[in-house]
């Protein structure tokens, strides 16, 4: 409920235009992440930097959301990085390591779903563009909500049958909702549908 009661506090969505700054916090992950952010923030530097130069915007290196220092702390994000990443207005990500059977590291959550979860990051938008084929279509799918929303919090009653639980609020469908005909409105879209993938749950 008290997630409910943010959602109705905040009725609009932040305007980047109208910020003094933006922050982009850069956390290279694991693996090859650190790699591949390095570069990507090269070539973010050379786009914005008239925006840099003027300090409209800054990076943020965010060094310990790492494996390591996830099971150091036991915790799928650390405290403080989590106090980090709330800086940023942007956050560039690098891949996670999620823990699986068989792995040296201990069954933590996945830093992505923490993410999610911490950031109220309730938007997943998945732009498909295929010119030849008349497609330019973006997804816009509930992050936050749904069946994934509480994990594995479902039971089995017998050997034939399990029930599992799902999350709808009306804040949080009315605020994807919205967030999709917004995009639509600026952008020159005439037409918004709604489509449900429930085929994916396992």
């Amino acid at each position: 409920m008290k997630r409910v009661a943010a959602m109705k506090e905040q009725k609009e969505f932040v305007d980047y235009q109208k910020k003094d700054t933006i922050i982009i916090g850069i956390a290279g992950g694991d693996g090859i992440g650190p790699a591949i952010t390095a570069q990507a923030k090269r070539i973010m530097e050379f786009l914005l930097k008239d925006a840099v130069s003027t300090g409209k915007v800054k990076f943020r290196m965010i060094e310990d959301l790492t494996i390591e220092k996830r099971t150091e702390a036991m915790k799928a994000i650390p405290d403080d990085v989590v106090a980090q990443l709330k800086e940023c207005d942007v956050i560039l990500k690098g891949p996670t390591t999620t823990p699986r059977a068989g792995d040296p590291w201990p069954n933590i959550e996945s830093a992505n779903v923490a993410m999610r979860k911490e950031l109220d990051l309730f938007a997943n938008v998945r732009p498909v563009k295929v010119p030849e084929m008349g497609i330019d279509w973006v997804f816009y799918r509930e992050n936050t909500e749904g069946a994934y929303a509480l994990g594995s919090k479902g039971f089995a009653v017998n050997e034939d049958m399990s029930i599992d639980f799902t999350v709808a609020t009306h804040e949080g469908t009315e605020r994807i909702i919205r967030a999709a005909f917004e995009y639509a409105r600026k952008n020159g879209k005439t037409k918004v549908t709604a489509v449900t993938k429930a085929n994916i749950i396992k």
